[in-house]
């Protein structure tokens, strides 16, 4: 029998204990049925498996997100997947949790290394070939966050204020492919609200959208610690609560359901939800363990990471090199790289190979200096400056190798700013004017702005590479592989460009405004006409390729038609002397006056095709139905406006070879759509920057001065956080104590960072649940009292008589469990 054929055998209380973890990575098992728990664990690009808080197991650290999606590979990712499986199995894992696809809203979010793109098709494809390639070992994936889930600032309090279409169109967009296409064992709903409901309370997004619309089969889970209400978040659709918050949940649960607020048959439900997980998991889980060779991986690590840089600028003078050349390799991060973020994607790798020992044993004539102090980054230093100087002068060609701060890369803080280091910008500068033969080799997470453009023969931008960083970067600087990565997102001149500059952080409300709606990243960029350094969809080769002789199957299409589909077939063609790679982006544009705005263009396909020096090949792309639709809000449903269309065939989003003509048909009653041309005048020219509160909330829908607090009311309450508390003198005293604690802490940048958001960013009511209970909801009136500039003792009183409380909901079972403890773990 099926462990989720066997709740029927459950009393209500082991059902609900179902519901929340063991631990902070397991399930619960139930011991008198022989029902195991089964493992999740961290590492979307390598395992995080925790042995004790803090350490992790060894594993191999592959390249991030963002640079897998610079291989724009999907055979690639798949393979990754496939290998991270395997891991899993050697490591009794039945769950990895990942890939992560919220959209790069901003270049400041500090978990843009962790995503894929800017641009839902990209984003949904990369985690599909993911999921697939994980899953295909019989281990799970947690897709995530869900959903518009773009920033770290206050993210356990921010509210996702979107219209409809964008969610759909943008935020949701990659999520539906990837459930379609891969069906993920489980999916993570996030910490933010979207508009005025948490999402892990969020029925319109958990039952309706995902399991209704998209018909999502898994389990839900939350994010760790992200449930505000346990209740409201089981009756929305949340299956599990992690991490463990033990009899604390149980007993809430239980009250509910004697209230009648939950019923019997939602919590079977979600049960055998959490069980189905251990029959999926158990026949991989019981078998032996299969065994890996970590140094083979890492090679399978090095053959993904070679196809992810993106040559952003080539002059021809500097790359690929040759090994007699006498090459300068210049700055501290040639042998300290930056090669992964920290936070939950954080892996303590197996090995790491930096540039500047692989690129010694290459260059017989290779010299180096440092350039800069990496522990001093925001300064020059001069003695260091003048060293690089001479020795860039005193070579015929110069890798300068610069990077984002360690703590811009980082779960838990947001960026201040998309700028680099300064002794890095000017160590720039400087080594371009001694030599400029330069190729400056750049390592961020996300796009950065660049004012020394102009300066360098040529700019490599290899995101986070994993622990093969230097040997896969030599095999490109070396010429042994043309690099083939292309962009995930735009490079804007300056943040000041980007269309949500003024509402990129929660306002004094924890707001998040997307009022630049649909109009993100090159949408955006393109449809308003703003200039940037660097396209979406950029990259360059070592060679070059011509596209030639598009053909369309056919010139009309019908989407009222349920197979309704037309392939595009063109000739792609090696012209230059280099073996390579070139992906071909298929973009769709409204070549006729829509009643709704548009981007210029947007991508609905891409391929990713190699070829030999001279060769041929007849490329085919697929587009359906999907790639012509929008979301209509006035019909509450997918349409699509016909029209004449144009497929676009492009090199990059700017870099447009080919081009078709397409004339698209519907029977979408479209009459009672509202035209935006006159309703909505700044949003159908992208001109985001003149949108007013009114024209944003004529496309959001609805007055959001509804779900404002009273301005008046300046106590804070169990739902805000310590960063609210600015209003009393005892709220001031503990935010300044704990910042005092933070600063003063032997840790590095970027855990200080993750540490601070994460504290005083916290609303207090996670207060209980994380410590599971041991801080009861009467303890916590008295710590919001005391805060509010109550009275030091009445805040003690109240703590005290919670102290019952606590032990009788969770002290008192929890001794009981441990004399009668008996675990199954399988």
């Amino acid at each position: 029998m099926k462990y989720s054929e066997m709740t029927g055998q459950l009393t209500l209380r082991e059902q609900l204990s179902l519901l929340g973890g063991k631990d902070w990575w397991h399930t619960v098992a139930i011991p008198r049925l022989g029902i195991p728990n089964v493992m999740v664990s961290d590492g979307p690009t390598g395992l995080r498996k925790e042995i004790r808080l803090g350490k992790s197991i060894e594993a191999v650290c592959y390249p991030s997100a963002t640079a897998v999606a610079s291989s724009w590979d999907r055979d690639a990712v798949r393979k990754l997947g496939e290998t991270l499986g395997d891991e899993c199995l050697h490591e009794r894992l039945a769950v990895l949790l990942g890939p992560g696809i919220n959209i790069k809203r901003s270049p400041l979010c500090g978990r843009n290394f962790e995503y894929y793109s800017e641009d839902p098709v990209l984003a949904g494809e990369m985690a599909a070939g993911y999921i697939n390639g994980v899953q295909s070992k019989n281990v799970g994936t947690s897709l995530k966050h869900f959903a518009a889930n773009s920033t770290e600032t206050r993210r356990m309090l921010a509210d996702s204020i979107v219209d409809e279409r964008a969610l759909r169109e943008i935020y949701l967009r990659g999520f539906e492919i990837a459930v379609r296409k891969a069906q993920p064992w489980t999916i993570m709903a996030a910490y933010n609200k979207i508009n005025g409901k948490y999402c892990t309370e969020n029925s319109y997004l958990l039952s309706d959208i995902l399991r209704g619309e998209w018909g999502f089969q898994g389990l839900v889970v939350s994010d760790w610690n992200a449930i505000s209400d346990r209740e409201d978040a089981l009756n929305a659709g949340v299956d599990l609560e992690m991490p463990s918050t033990g009899y604390y949940s149980i007993n809430r649960l239980a009250k509910a359901y004697r209230n009648g607020k939950i019923d019997a048959e939602t919590v079977e439900t979600s049960a055998k939800r959490v069980l189905d997980l251990a029959d999926k998991s158990l026949p991989n889980l019981k078998a032996a363990a299969p065994d890996f060779d970590m140094d083979e991986h890492h090679q399978i690590a090095r053959e993904l990471a070679v196809g992810c840089p993106v040559l952003l600028k080539n002059g021809g003078n500097v790359l690929p090199l040759n090994s007699a050349d006498k090459v300068a390799v210049i700055g501290a991060r040639a042998k300290d790289p930056v090669y992964q973020g920290a936070g939950s994607a954080k892996v303590n790798a197996h090995t790491v190979d930096t540039p500047y020992d692989f690129l010694e044993r290459e260059l017989s004539g290779m010299t180096y200096a440092a350039g800069y102090d990496i522990k001093h980054v925001d300064s020059p230093d001069a003695e260091l400056t003048a060293e690089a100087v001479a020795v860039a002068t005193a070579a015929d060609k110069v890798l300068l190798f610069v990077s984002c701060r360690p703590e811009d890369v980082c779960e838990g803080a947001d960026r201040k700013d998309m700028t680099l280091p300064a002794a890095m910008n000017q160590a720039v500068i400087d080594i371009c004017k001694a030599n400029p033969n330069t190729a400056v080799i750049l390592t961020t997470g996300s796009a950065m702005e660049l004012p020394w453009v102009d300066l360098p023969d040529t700019i490599l931008q290899t995101y986070l590479l994993g622990e093969v960083y230097g040997s896969a970067l030599s095999d490109i600087l070396m010429g042994r592989v043309s690099p083939s990565g292309k962009l995930p997102e735009s490079y804007p001149k300056s943040i000041q460009d980007t269309p949500c500059l003024a509402d990129y952080q929660p306002d004094k409300n924890s707001n998040l405004i997307y009022k630049e709606s649909i109009f993100v990243g090159y949408r955006y960029y393109e449809t308003s006409g703003t200039e940037v350094t660097y396209p979406f969809g950029h990259g360059l080769s070592y060679t070059t390729f011509e596209y030639s002789d598009p053909v369309l199957t056919t010139k009309t299409l019908d989407t009222s038609k349920e197979d309704a589909k037309v392939v595009l077939k063109f000739n792609l063609t090696n012209t230059g002397s280099y073996d390579g790679a070139e992906v071909a982006q298929i973009y769709v544009a409204a070549n006729f006056a829509s009643l709704v705005y548009r981007p210029a263009k947007e991508l609905k396909n891409f391929v990713k095709v190699f070829l030999k020096a001279g060769e041929t090949k007849t490329v085919e792309v697929e587009l359906d139905r999907h790639a012509f639709e929008y979301f209509s809000t006035e019909l509450d449903a997918w349409a699509v406006e016909p029209g004449a269309y144009r497929i676009l065939v492009g090199s990059s989003s700017q870099d447009i070879r080919l081009s078709q003509d397409l004339d698209v048909a519907s029977a979408d009653d479209l009459d009672y759509e509202i035209d935006y041309r006159s309703a909505t005048p700044n949003y159908y020219a992208a001109n985001i920057k003149a949108v007013d509160e009114d024209e944003f909330l004529d496309v959001l829908g609805y007055d959001l001065n509804d779900y404002l607090p009273d301005p008046s009311e300046k106590r804070v309450t169990p739902y805000d956080c310590i960063e609210d508390c600015t209003n009393s003198d005892h709220g001031w005293k503990v935010i300044n104590l704990l910042n005092t604690v933070f600063d003063l802490a032997p840790v590095t940048e970027d855990l200080r960072a993750m540490a601070k958001e994460s504290v005083l960013g916290a609303p207090f009511k996670r207060m209980t649940t994380a410590s599971g209970g041991l801080i009861s909801d009467t303890m916590l009136d008295g710590i919001v009292h005391y805060l509010n500039d109550g009275s030091l003792g009445q805040a003690i009183q109240l703590i005290a008589r919670g102290v019952p409380e606590t032990a009788k909901v969770v002290l008192i079972p929890k001794i009981k469990d441990m004399l009668n403890k008996k675990d199954v773990l399988e």
